[in-house]
């Protein structure tokens, strides 16, 4: 099976795409492109706001910024790090500096030079304005420009995930010399593609920049539209009009899916996963018998098995599996237990209970909302479901913090930093109103130590304190799921972050012979 890694830091993605047709008719003849040359069609859920690779709210910004620009390193589709900006870098003075090297070769689309002031400014520019790395902007001291391929990044104190944090998101390199274009949705990246047009609620366009520094890439253009419309889906995949998207198909497509001969699904693990957010903020959840009322109300198992295809597995845990090493299996929510439940409910004195639960309205969502709208209701929960657009939810959720449950998600990886992200008192994605010191001071001590197994128990440490405190319902782990015309070959090296490329830049290709993603 082809894999397709998926990593979304921000908020929540479902990937895959809706698709109820059948049968191979109306498929166009595969197109024999040469390196350099044709064109893929791309359908998304939403579109973005701007095209701020660093934004932490706008999720479609953050999915093309692969596309746009780079990073000083980054991760490649096993999660290992390579050089991205930075040719080589090393790691110094008890972890203090780290030291990057730039490549010589590197322009930005406009055709002048990138140079270590591009990556200073943005540093400082990130450090006014946190995002996704906010814990790993403010743990630096500050940056230094010895010359023009030089880089020096001071940290205040030894932080063991910073090369890992500042590889993954938020930390994607822009032009000092035009610093607001991207964020007006006219950016200058050093990327494989650049903005070739967009026409606003329609479609946007990104061409091959030919001053790309690596191989490639091996198309001319990428064509995004933008619908949540999935009845529409069918028959623009097998018309040739898409030949990707990622809209999730609801569970009983899924098997006429698999046997359309013009269609093909992969599946591989994923280190994404999703779960119930409870607004501590409001006195029902702050009290920590209604939050495990709630854990106990709910069937992971029979969210997987009916809205998911049962493509996945039940969340029980606190941070992916898919880190095996910072798992902790021994850290999990309450077995499944209704008549717990309703006891936990009226102990606490509520035991009729009102609350209002935000989701995407992405597939599948609204069918893992619906179960739980029925199983809640069963132990006398009454579930209030509001379905919005990905960003619409955020602002209530993240901004506005309106809410009383809200289902969110997305990688969980690569370093468990991520749970600082996700549920330390300052973290970014922290929705929750969650502030326990004893895992500030868990998570603290797992960023310190470069040693694994200290590192290990300290996040162990971490993990039994969230499955004390409950602030979340863990849901379901995730999967690399893609779902894509059979015109499509060389998907191995796809990523999300942008489509195409994964971060070795071998571009998807349409029928071009060989299907490893190498350059014939």
């Amino acid at each position: 099976m082809v894999s397709l890694h998926l990593k979304n830091p921000a908020a929540w993605l479902v990937v895959a795409l809706l698709l109820t047709g059948c049968g191979a008719r109306g498929i166009p003849p595969p197109l024999d492109v040469r390196p350099g040359g044709g064109e893929i069609r791309v359908l998304l859920p939403f579109e973005p706001q701007s095209l701020d690779p660093n934004s932490a709210r706008d999720e479609a910004a953050v999915l093309l910024a692969s596309n746009l620009f780079n990073k000083l390193v980054s991760f490649d589709a096993e999660s290992r790090l390579f050089p991205d900006l930075a040719e080589s870098w090393d790691i110094g003075e008890g972890g203090l500096a780290y030291t990057f090297r730039l490549r010589r070769d590197v322009h930005w689309h406009d055709g002048k030079p990138c140079t270590a002031d591009d990556v200073r400014w943005t540093f400082a520019r990130l450090a006014r304005q946190p995002g996704l790395a906010a814990e790993a902007i403010r743990r630096i001291e500050r940056v230094e420009t010895p010359d023009a391929r030089t880089v020096v990044i001071r940290l205040r104190e030894p932080w063991a995930p910073f090369l890992g944090t500042i590889a993954w998101y938020g930390t994607f390199i822009l032009p000092r010399h035009d610093p607001e274009g991207a964020a007006r949705g006219r950016p200058v990246g050093t990327g494989p593609f650049q903005l070739g047009e967009w026409s606003r609620g329609q479609r946007l366009v990104l061409t091959a920049n030919r001053r790309f520094f690596r191989p490639g890439p091996w198309l001319d253009r990428i064509v995004y539209t933008f619908s949540t419309d999935a009845a529409k889906v069918p028959q623009l995949l097998l018309s040739g009009a898409v030949d990707y998207t990622l809209l999730r198909p609801p569970a009983d497509a899924m098997a006429r899916l698999e046997q359309d001969p013009g269609i093909r699904i992969a599946s591989s693990p994923a280190d994404s996963r999703t779960y119930c957010a409870f607004n501590l903020r409001r006195p029902p959840l702050a009290d920590h018998r209604v939050r495990e009322a709630i854990n106990r109300a709910i069937d992971r198992q029979e969210i997987l098995d009916r809205a998911l295809h049962g493509i996945g597995a039940p969340a029980f845990g606190f941070y992916t599996p898919a880190v095996g090493w910072a798992y902790n299996g021994s850290a999990h929510v309450p077995a499944h237990d209704p008549a717990g439940a309703r006891a936990l409910l009226a102990a606490a004195g509520r035991p009729a209970l009102t609350l209002e639960l935000l989701a995407p309205s992405i597939s599948p969502m609204p069918e893992v909302t619906r179960l739980l709208v029925r199983q809640l209701a069963a132990v006398g929960i009454a579930v209030r479901p509001v379905l919005l657009p990905l960003d619409q939810l955020l602002d209530r959720a993240m901004t506005r913090h309106d809410f009383d449950l809200a289902l969110i998600g997305g990688s969980q990886g690569p370093d468990p930093e991520n749970l600082n992200l996700r549920f330390g008192s300052r973290g970014p994605l922290q929705l929750m109103g969650y502030s326990n010191p004893r895992l500030d001071a868990a998570l603290a001590e797992g960023a310190r130590s470069s040693d694994l197994v200290q590192r290990t128990r300290a996040y162990f440490r971490a993990q039994e304190i969230l499955a004390q405190d409950l602030p979340v319902a863990p849901l379901f782990e995730g999967v690399h799921l893609v779902i894509f015309s059979r015109r499509l070959h060389g998907l191995p090296q796809v990523e999300a972050r942008g489509l195409v490329p994964a971060d070795d830049y071998s571009l998807v290709r349409l029928d071009a012979g060989r299907t490893d993603g190498a350059a014939p």
